[in-house]
């Protein structure tokens, strides 16, 4: 294992689960990470030409065409001329670079391979974008496709059933119970949508900020890796980001233990940053890193054993990035796989709701029709 890796690194220090934000930082400006991942490829092209890192920093922060990058550029170049450590200016906009990222660079500077280094990072942040991108597409279809389903349920629920019970309450006729159950549906909301609107959006608030809460993003996260279908694709690209980064901050330099924890700052889910915090004390304590993957229910099988073995064989590190690439295209590739299942699911529930509406109009109509030729 490389437990003792790169013990001496100069300006490498991992900032606690408080510590945040530096006490005196600048303001932090919008920066996309698009542009981050951009900004990373141009200044690995530069070092690797050798331009030395302040002029790469001053030539990029000229071309750059977002004013809010630009100037934190500029303002890294000044601290890097005045004799300041790359990574410690990148450190005080903590909100643009995480901490995974600066631990990165910091370790690029000691061992002096900051163009590979730079590269790795490009790499990954490119391929999450890619991926972030790629299932946003995905779910466009669906999402869109319930937007409109429910649209006309509500169309036809609000504006065109009420004018249908109209007309059939001027003849004396027994209405289908679907009907009858639909035009009282109709009848409450028209009669109070001052109470149902606001209620709706009580509800629509509630759903987004309960994640924001403790209890409510464990109970999410812990639906997100164990629902039915989305589970097995949350769990397979969480693992594959997690031993990507874990595999490219080693390779980098920073020791396992530091990398594990960088891991943890960096991921969103707080059943993987238990899992890592688990890792991490398994480590301490003179423990395999494979005895805490192996004991928990968050990580796929495959992969518990392809790290076992890497870490028995001294190959942790270029095992973990390949097995971050593999399940980073398996999950992208189950997602595909859930979204094509859930699109005619999605058709054929929506097509039965406004099947069931369209006939708790159209039956009555027939009936009016039998009434009116009868009499």
């Amino acid at each position: 294992m490389q437990l003792e890796t790169a013990k001496s690194i100069p300006q490498f220090s991992l900032p606690s689960s408080g510590q945040r934000t530096h006490a005196s930082a600048p303001k932090q400006p919008s920066v996309s990470a698009a542009d981050v991942v951009n900004l990373t490829s141009q200044l690995a092209i530069m070092i690797r030409s050798g331009v030395d890192i302040a002029t790469a920093l001053e030539s990029a922060a000229r071309q750059c065409r977002r004013p809010a990058l630009a100037g934190v550029l500029h303002e890294i170049h000044d601290a890097v001329i005045g004799g300041q450590a790359f990574s410690d200016a990148l450190r005080k906009y903590p909100k643009i670079f995480s901490s995974a990222y600066v631990a990165t660079v910091a370790a690029g500077e000691a061992s002096g391979h900051m163009a590979d280094v730079l590269e790795q990072l490009s790499e990954l942040e490119r391929s999450r974008l890619r991926l972030i991108r790629s299932i946003r597409g995905l779910l466009v279809y669906p999402l869109l496709l319930l937007a409109v389903s429910l649209g006309v349920i509500g169309v036809l629920l609000v504006f065109v059933l009420p004018r249908f019970a109209e007309l059939f309450s001027d003849y004396d006729m027994t209405l289908p119970w679907i009907t009858q159950a639909l035009i009282a549906v109709s009848q409450e909301i028209r009669g109070r949508w001052w109470l149902w609107i606001p209620m709706a959006g009580l509800a629509g608030a509630a759903v987004v900020a309960i994640p924001t809460t403790e209890v409510g993003r464990r109970v999410w996260d812990r639906l997100l890796l164990h629902a039915p279908m989305i589970g097995d694709v949350t769990r397979t690209l969480l693992i594959g980001r997690s031993c990507r980064l874990i595999g490219m901050l080693m390779d980098s330099g920073v020791p396992l233990l530091d990398s594990v924890r960088l891991a943890r700052q960096s991921s969103k889910n707080s059943l993987y940053q238990a899992l890592f915090a688990n890792i991490e004390d398994a480590v301490v304590n003179g423990r395999s890193f494979a005895s805490a993957l192996s004991a928990s229910t968050v990580v796929p099988p495959a992969a518990s054993e392809m790290l076992t073995t890497a870490e028995q064989s001294g190959k942790l590190a270029e095992v973990s990035r390949m097995v971050g690439a593999y399940f980073e295209d398996e999950g992208e590739t189950r997602a595909r796989q859930v979204v094509s299942a859930m699109e005619p699911m999605i058709t054929v529930v929506m097509g039965a709701v406004v099947a069931t509406v369209v006939l708790a109009v159209m039956l009555p109509v027939f009936d009016l029709s039998s009434f009116a030729g009868k009499g």
